[in-house]
């Protein structure tokens, strides 16, 4: 266990396990048994925040202020400041999202533009972080947009909160949305499906067509988040309701006895994990009546130019164009965008006039490298260099072929 409660002193070691969230609705319950109506909160050790806590405790912390409970906070640790823990994130453009990083954070999202403003941010910010398998991107985008929808349509809560993790070390992708509304099993018991208990509420949920009403939706955002999470051999947690149901692969477990709010406040956690080193077939996972659907991607659409081919313009990207990282993230961003396309890409270098060498080579020395001088040529096309980034591409990739000959060279001796 990570969370103490000691008269109405609340201290959190890590955030790191679902049953944290448990812990910290006892806490607060029993703390209120006890007779305490103010609460004093101790970060100071907590080394570990994983979405799956985290964002629900920002969002229970939330709804406990606005019902009068005050919090003092003893001391946070860096982790906890950095992730907005007790300060979820507001945004009011999509220009609040331009300068910071987005993973890593806790955000609140109350309507449809910023869902739109925070599903493009992660995704972008994704794209720049590592090399992702076919399908994944697709997937990710259809999980999060359908469930955060689902805060909005169907919660009956003023707000949502999100946040998302990459876990390089085991390339998974994690999420958690969370909201304090009526939950699962209320959404549900006064309509057609009926089901008993919460716990048949949440199995529901996952199936396909099964909806609080059809004229909001058609039932098939859970159920295609679940055909997702199967298709990768990821794994999915929904609770809601006194309930939990844990899905890993195709193989589900179901738990009871979960603490909440109340009867009337079921709140809603839905964590999952992506493998990105494993493909996602939308074609297999979004599977409704039988017909496939295979969403349109209309940002590669964008990028098309007259030709069919992707324009890629380095100019637009904010990472810059001086060091060994920002070549790293933008070679990862064209690697995601032929994942998602078998397109031809152009490296467009209008408007730049110098780049650094260990730019050049973190993004097309390794490029060649990765796919071989003659798939080079085949899949991308270099425009609109002046002589002196020729020059230092050339000398890049010049070098980075030695060395990789030289290396396997040294191999086969």
């Amino acid at each position: 266990m990570s969370i103490y409660r000691r008269l109405n002193t609340i201290e959190i070691t890590d955030l790191k396990h679902p049953k944290d969230t448990s812990a910290f609705i006892k806490a607060i319950y029993f703390g209120g048994r006890a007779g305490f109506v103010d609460y004093k909160l101790d970060f100071s050790s907590t080394n570990v925040a994983f979405p799956n806590a985290s964002v629900p405790i920002a969002g229970l912390i939330d709804y406990y202020k606005k019902e009068g409970i005050q919090f003092e906070v003893i001391e946070q640790s860096d982790i906890v400041t950095a992730i907005s823990l007790l300060n979820p994130i507001n945004i009011s453009s999509q220009d609040d999202l331009k300068n910071i990083n987005p993973l890593n954070k806790i955000f609140r999202f109350s309507d449809s533009d910023h869902v739109f403003w925070l599903v493009n941010a992660f995704l972008e910010e994704l794209e720049r972080s590592d090399k992702f398998s076919k399908g994944v991107f697709e997937g990710l985008e259809w999980c999060l947009n359908e469930v955060m929808d689902n805060v909005i349509q169907h919660s009956k809560s003023e707000s949502g909160f999100v946040m998302g993790q990459i876990h390089k070390s085991n390339q998974h992708i994690a999420f958690t949305i969370f909201d304090t509304g009526i939950g699962v099993f209320n959404s549900l018991k006064d309509t057609e499906h009926k089901p008993r208990y919460p716990v048949d509420a949440l199995t529901l949920a996952l199936q396909e067509g099964v909806t609080r009403d059809p004229n909001i939706g058609q039932g098939n955002g859970m159920y295609g988040l679940r055909r997702i999470i199967e298709n990768n051999q990821g794994q999915l947690t929904l609770t809601s309701n006194s309930a939990s149901l844990f899905l890993k692969g195709n193989k589900a477990r179901t738990f009871n006895k979960i603490p909440t709010i109340s009867r009337e406040r079921g709140c809603t956690i839905v964590d999952f994990q992506i493998d990105y080193a494993k493909e996602v077939s939308l074609a297999e996972a979004l599977n409704f009546n039988g017909i496939s659907y295979e969403p349109i991607n209309l940002k590669i659409e964008k990028l098309e130019n007259e030709y069919g081919e992707i324009l890629f313009k380095l100019n637009e990207q904010t990472s810059g164009f001086g060091t060994r990282q920002a070549g790293e993230r933008i070679r990862n961003k064209i690697l995601n965008i032929h994942q998602q396309s078998d397109r031809i890409i152009i490296i467009d270098f209008s408007g730049i006039e110098i780049i650094s060498s260990s730019f050049a080579d973190e993004l097309l020395g390794k490029l060649v490298i990765e796919y071989g001088f003659y798939g080079f040529n085949n899949l991308f096309k270099l425009k609109n260099m002046n002589g002196l980034i020729q020059n230092i591409v050339q000398r890049s990739i010049s070098q980075r072929m030695a060395e990789s000959i030289d290396s396997s060279r040294s191999n086969n001796t």
